[in-house]
């Protein structure tokens, strides 16, 4: 079965044999962290990237009256964060946000990487433009959308990355986080929220179910959230394909 990671990245480019086994390679020992740990700290010295294996975390900034803003997600197969490769500092907080497994990946292991394999080194490129293509959405999203279209772009954002890493299918999808983390998220209230969910259920776009969220309607809750091809997988992956073809 092909770790998240390989997953992710043969969504953009055909991986052979070799580039798979470079992968399954990459970070060497597995390390274990349980819900709640810190794993960055504002200021921290940081000399790796983390990559994960299994679990989620979460980046954040808490301002010192305690209000916290959540940057993004981080889910299985991501590499967080590769700028401290040139950032010596930590400027915002990583938490898991779940029991997580996940191994530490030095600069030097990826410069190796993407120069021996220059399919793989597309496929990091193309990742690291998406996630600032998500990061740029989240913030129309906090800055400009109604409470209404944030809480639903949150969710669909979710949903196509965990679906590109096989971890959900066409009819929904896992959620750990509560409704403090969305809350910080999306920059809304616990209680705004909570009514923003019970909104999207009694609407007919998602249905909850403890952890577990149904999309009943995706068509309608990606026009709410208001998707573009900046940030949906598949435009962006053909264009890359398209490109190391010629």
């Amino acid at each position: 079965m092909a770790t998240p990671l390989v997953s992710k990245l043969a969504s953009v480019v055909d991986l052979a044999p070799a580039d798979i086994a470079a992968l399954d390679a990459l970070g060497g020992k597995r390390r274990h962290c349980v819900a709640g740990q810190m794993l960055l700290e504002p200021g921290g010295r940081v000399t790796a990237a983390l990559l994960i294996h299994q679990g989620w975390a979460f980046r954040h900034r808490t301002l010192s009256d305690g209000r916290r803003q959540v940057i993004n997600f981080d889910l299985p197969g991501d590499l967080c964060d590769p700028a401290v490769f040139v950032t010596p500092r930590a400027g915002h907080s990583m938490q898991a946000l779940t029991d997580m497994s996940y191994s530490l990946v030095k600069a030097e292991e990826v410069l190796d990487l993407v120069t021996r394999f220059p399919r793989i080194g597309a496929a990091f490129w193309w990742a690291e433009a998406h996630e600032e293509a998500i990061i740029r959405a989240h913030l129309v999203a906090v800055g400009r959308m109604s409470a209404f279209e944030r809480v639903a772009y949150l969710l669909w954002e979710l949903w196509a990355r965990l679906r590109v890493v096989k971890l959900a299918d066409s009819n929904g999808f896992e959620l750990p986080a509560g409704q403090d983390v969305i809350a910080d998220a999306a920059g809304l209230s616990y209680v705004h929220v909570s009514r923003m969910l019970q909104r999207l259920d009694r609407e007919g776009l998602v249905r909850r179910s403890q952890k577990h969220w149904r999309v009943l309607d995706a068509g309608r809750l990606r026009a709410l959230a208001q998707i573009s091809d900046a940030i949906d997988f598949a435009p962006l992956a053909r264009r890359i394909q398209d490109r190391l073809s010629r």
